[in-house]
Formats: C-alpha cells, structure tokens, sequence
C-alpha cells in the first residue's frame, strides 16, 4: 500500500521549463554570446541538476567565483520572476493536488528556488498540501531530499511505500537508486514513451500499485 507521493515542480507540475530556460539563455547572451551554445547543451542535458552547479559548467573555464555565480543566478532569477505570469499548473493539477493531500502525505522537490516554490503554491491554495518542500538553493543534492523525507516520515519502509513523479532519466535513476517506484509525467506530443500526461490522471497508476 502506497502512502506517500513525491513530486518535482518544473514540467511536472507547472508548465515552466521553457519560459526560464528561455530568460536565462537570454541573460547569458547579454554577458558573453560566446557561450550560448555550450549554455544551451548544459543546460537541456543537466536538468536534473541545480542551477548554481549548471552555471558552473557553463563558465567552467573562466576563473569566476562561488560568490560570482551565485550573484549571477540572483540575476537571472530575478528575469524569470519577471515573466512567471505566464506560468501555470497543468490542467486539473491544483485540484488533483488538493484531493490526493487527503488520502496521501504529498512531498515536492525541485532544483528551483525557495520562494518561487513557496510563492507558486501559495498563490494557488496549494502549500498547505505538502508535508515538506525542499529547494535546490537550500539542500542541492536530490538524493538528500528524499533522506529528508524519510527521516521526517520515521518510517523504515518510507520509500517503499512511496511513488515518485518526476519528468527526467536522472530522475528515474534517482528513485531507482533508493528503490522507490517511478512515474514519468511527460506531455510533449512528439514523445511516445511518456507514463502520464498529466498527474491529473494519476488514479489509474494509484490504482495499480494500490
């Protein structure tokens, strides 16, 4: 029996990856043109990592500081802020949320930021819903998140038990390594191989493993 459900934020639950990959591709050509190209192949295959790590890659042959980076994602986080009117949850996802936070303890992790996580899920009734959220630019590593909710679970068999939505290889491997069951959500049309479109229609998989 499955009771606890654990969700990324970026493409699994709101449509954002394009808009902020978009305004941060924008702020790198501003700084240096030159480096586009390498930020967009870093940035599509390293989704899985956290941003202050990806901008490292980016200018790994440039003798910039921890401080520098770190100064610099502020910026670019400040652009996409900027245009995060144009992100929203995928279809039925703010009432699916609602439903399964009464039958399942929900946790979200995401390589985004503290207070865009907070402010997202603020702005649709939705925060309440989640027992922990936890954010790249506090705790980077993804597998320290799900340690995190097993300690806070006190439970032995917490990822036994749990179901892991997420929309990326990584994070199929991620759960694989800690043996938690698995499900993609992946709605790009020209792919074949998604499990879900939308956690909207997450009942039939809760039905399997249940």
């Amino acid at each position: 029996m499955k009771k606890y459900l654990i969700f990324d934020l970026d493409w699994t639950l709101i449509k954002s990856n394009k808009i902020w990959l978009k305004q941060i591709l924008h702020y790198i050509k501003k700084i240096d043109k030159n480096y586009l190209k390498k930020a967009k192949y870093i940035f599509s295959t390293t989704m899985w990592m956290n941003i202050f790590d990806q901008l490292k890659l980016v200018f790994d042959d440039k003798k910039i500081s921890d401080k520098e980076i770190k100064h610099l994602w502020e910026k670019m986080y400040k652009r996409i802020r900027s245009k995060e009117d144009k992100m929203h949850f995928f279809k039925w996802t703010e009432d699916k949320i609602k439903k399964l936070s009464k039958k399942y303890k929900l946790f979200l992790t995401t390589w985004n930021s503290t207070q865009f996580a907070k402010d997202i899920l603020k702005e649709w009734w939705i925060i309440n819903c989640f027992e922990l959220i936890y954010w790249s630019d506090e705790i980077k590593k993804w597998k320290q998140h799900l340690d995190i909710f097993k300690n806070y679970s006190e439970n032995d068999i917490f990822f036994k038990e749990s179901i892991y939505f997420w929309d990326g290889d990584m994070d199929q491997l991620f759960a694989k390594e800690s043996w938690i069951d698995f499900v993609r959500i992946w709605d790009f049309e020209e792919e074949e191989n998604y499990v879900l479109e939308s956690i909207a229609y997450i009942d039939n998989i809760l039905d399997k493993y249940n």
